[in-house]
């Protein structure tokens, strides 16, 4: 059922039956995992990880079937990336939470089609009317109000006021004001659904004829045990608290979800409970203030109902599902093994919340992606899996535009996959997944601008250089700002370059997300324009000009950009060769590391054989002496450089002819070390670059540069 979800296929085939006690689109009862109570599930991974594609393929298998509730939260009412926007959410009637709870009783209590049990709300609906509609305050404001509104708001105020009202009396007030409320309550929270539905649970509870329970009033006298006054007077005091903030509204949703979790529970007797299936409620996108206000205490009163309710027959708790954005490494793997909840007393309340890590797909799955309709390059796989980070939906997208490109005529380049359309478009697949990844327009023109930097001082000046750039704001708060928002976030695949600098260069971690930018960046630039953006970068490492442009003795960083403008014989082979002399071999191994993982020039790699004209002499290499070590770093870099392109093909195995003049190359400056008079010698790495488990190797099973591996230390 969820083979095309890849490494999510587990929970639609495995834990959501195991949860729901069907499988999707209906069919046998299954044996319940988790008798004592199903746990709250979240599912976390980064962007184009599947996570939506996971609920969606939850609603399309069960919600025919069972009452089901799918919201996502990623945008207003319920959240908001902009502080003062998510700020403006919590007003005197509302605030997240209750819009959230507004959906999905909404959407639990919605027949789509006659054919399943659908769900009130005796309990939930009355206090989040009086919540959102109490608004007597609103004549000292602009806010107009029907007459008759006015009057009975008027009347119940004077009402809840006493000690002890007749209780027909205000019964009769009670069904004024509500008379009164059908009228304006679609305007009271607009954009949020379930207003009518909530105002006609509400009018039965509030004018229940007994307070036995069966239509959520006694519930709240109880529940709310610690508020004076019978149950009206006790769901009208809750407004009170909910406007002051803070503590006491959360407090307030907190009852709020407690009433949810008992309507759920109680719209099930004894004979349903052994013939129904528990509903569903999907949660898509919650982020760590929804995590707080809302996932935490609904989790906590989950856990609580799971154990105190346990022995009274069948729990009928929903089966929930959220995703967030996160590090799914981070989080436990996939799987359905039975946790502690056999034995729910003695579990926290953290316990009840299974967290689940989305795996990246790799090679298996990328190749089940391309299918077998078309004959692809074989390192195909391993170019989508790099330029993905292993996001099912990036991979996705990436083996939809090859199989396309590859069902027409004609020759198939690797080095052209990025410039693919996108499916059904114009616009190149690149393009397109940089927009996934980073949604907000603003946050991506940051990205793009500083998407060469190796640190935060790089790109700093890179925004400062940039005069397109909104101005005012200082370039290095706006890095900072776009480190602490975006770039730093635990849901990207962070992996620094393990090479000895400062700052775990470079700025973008994420290596897929820095190599579609840069991708980005250089296609849509002409040659001036990608120079100059290495040029200020590379002036970072060149502070005050204290070196010459064509100096052998700039840092490896500066050497790294040089070598993105095409100065590979200009200045960058001169200067590995003077390092060469000068440096222990692992120093300088690490060295080729750092600078050979470049983007490609603007008119790409470098030719197989250097131009015989401009191009400075090497003082490294002796007056009319024996050049070889100098041609040997020019190929060796060359070729690791365009091997550890993004596109660039995996080497076919160790006889490829890349690989044999990497070897040549690494020989020739193993025997010169070893051979040549030295002031300090240092232990030969070289010999170890050579050997098994070396950069061969490392290039035949798709390393690149910076990760070649350099072993040895000095001695």
């Amino acid at each position: 059922m969820g083979s095309g979800l890849y490494n999510l296929d587990r929970v639609m085939d495995t834990l959501a039956p195991a949860l729901l006690g069907m499988p999707p689109g209906g069919g046998p009862w299954e044996k319940r995992r988790f008798p004592a109570g199903e746990p709250v599930v979240e599912v976390v991974g980064g962007r184009a990880t599947g996570r939506t594609a996971l609920l969606d393929a939850l609603y399309d298998g069960y919600h025919a079937a069972v009452p089901t509730a799918r919201v996502d939260l990623a945008d207003a009412p319920y959240s908001a990336d902009d502080q003062g926007d998510r700020a403006r959410l919590d007003t005197a009637h509302a605030s997240p939470v209750t819009n959230l709870l507004f959906t999905v009783s909404h959407q639990l209590g919605y027949e789509r089609d006659g054919t399943r049990h659908t769900l009130t709300f005796p309990r939930l609906s009355p206090a989040l009317l009086v919540i959102s509609a109490w608004r007597p305050e609103a004549r000292d404001r602009d806010e107009v109000q029907p007459p008759d509104l006015v009057a009975a708001e008027e009347e119940l105020g004077e009402l809840l006021a006493q000690r002890n009202p007749d209780a027909q009396a205000r019964k009769v007030v009670v069904g004024r004001w509500l008379n009164a409320l059908g009228g304006v309550v679609a305007g009271l929270l607009p954009g949020v659904p379930g207003l009518q539905e909530v105002l006609s649970a509400a009018t039965d509870t509030l004018l229940a004829r007994g307070d036995d329970g069966r239509h959520g009033s006694s519930w709240w006298h109880s529940h709310l045990d610690r508020i004076d006054g019978d149950t009206t007077q006790r769901l009208f005091a809750l407004v009170r608290k909910f406007r002051r903030g803070g503590a006491d509204r959360a407090e307030v949703e907190a009852d709020l979800i407690a009433a949810l979790l008992a309507d759920i529970d109680g719209a099930y007797g004894l004979w349903k409970r052994r013939t129904q299936h528990p509903s569903l409620i999907l949660l898509d996108n919650v982020d760590e203030a929804l995590r707080e206000r809302f996932l935490d205490p609904f989790v906590a009163r989950y856990a609580r109902d799971s154990r105190e309710w346990r022995g009274r027959g069948r729990i009928m708790l929903p089966v929930v599902f959220a995703t967030s954005l996160g590090d799914g490494s981070a989080a436990r793997a996939l799987t359905t093994d039975a946790p502690p909840w056999t034995k729910p007393e003695r579990c926290p309340p953290e316990a009840w919340l299974l967290r689940l890590g989305i795996p990246r797909v790799g090679d298996a799955e990328i190749r089940t992606m391309l299918g077998d309709a078309v004959t692809y390059p074989p390192s195909l796989p391993a170019v989508i899996a790099r330029l993905s980070g292993g996001r099912t939906g990036d991979a996705l997208a990436l083996a939809g535009a090859a199989t396309a490109r590859l069902r027409e005529s004609g020759p198939f380049a690797l080095d052209q996959l990025l410039s693919l359309p996108w499916p059904g478009t114009d616009e190149p697949v690149g393009a397109r997944l940089v927009a996934r990844l980073l949604p907000d327009g603003g946050v991506r023109e940051e990205g793009l601008r500083i998407a060469p930097a190796l640190d935060a001082e790089a790109a700093a000046r890179l925004l400062r250089a940039d005069r397109a750039a909104l101005p005012g704001l200082s370039p290095d708060l706006r890095v900072r700002r776009l480190r602490d928002a975006t770039l730093e976030r635990p849901h990207w695949d962070h992996r620094p370059w393990p090479v000895p600098h400062p700052g775990k260069p470079p700025l973008i971690t994420d290596r897929a997300l820095r190599a579609l930018l840069l991708h980005s960046v250089r296609t849509g630039a002409d040659e001036a324009s990608w120079t100059s953006l290495h040029a200020v970068a590379a002036a970072r490492y060149n502070d005050g000009d204290v070196r010459a442009r064509d100096s052998d003795r700039h840092d490896p960083r500066y050497l790294h950009h040089a070598l993105a403008q095409g100065r590979i014989d200009t200045l960058v082979v001169r200067a590995l060769h003077h390092r060469y002399l000068h440096r222990a071999p692992a120093e300088w191994l690490s060295d080729l590391n750092l600078i050979a993982a470049a983007p490609p020039a603007w008119a790409g790699f470098a030719p197989e054989d250097p131009p015989t004209d401009g191009v400075p002499d090497c003082a490294s290499c002796a007056s009319g002496g024996d050049q070889r070590v100098h041609a040997a770093i020019r190929r060796l870099l060359a070729l690791v450089w365009r091997l550890s392109g993004p596109l660039s093909a995996v080497p076919s195995g160790h006889r490829d002819t890349d690989l044999v003049q990497v070897r040549t190359a690494l020989e020739a400056l193993c025997t010169e070390y070893g051979n040549s008079p030295r002031r300090e010698r240092a232990y030969n790495a070289y010999v170890d670059a050579i050997a098994d488990g070396g950069w061969i190797d490392a290039l035949v099973s798709g390393v690149q540069a910076p990760d070649l591996p350099v072993k040895g230390s000095s001695r």
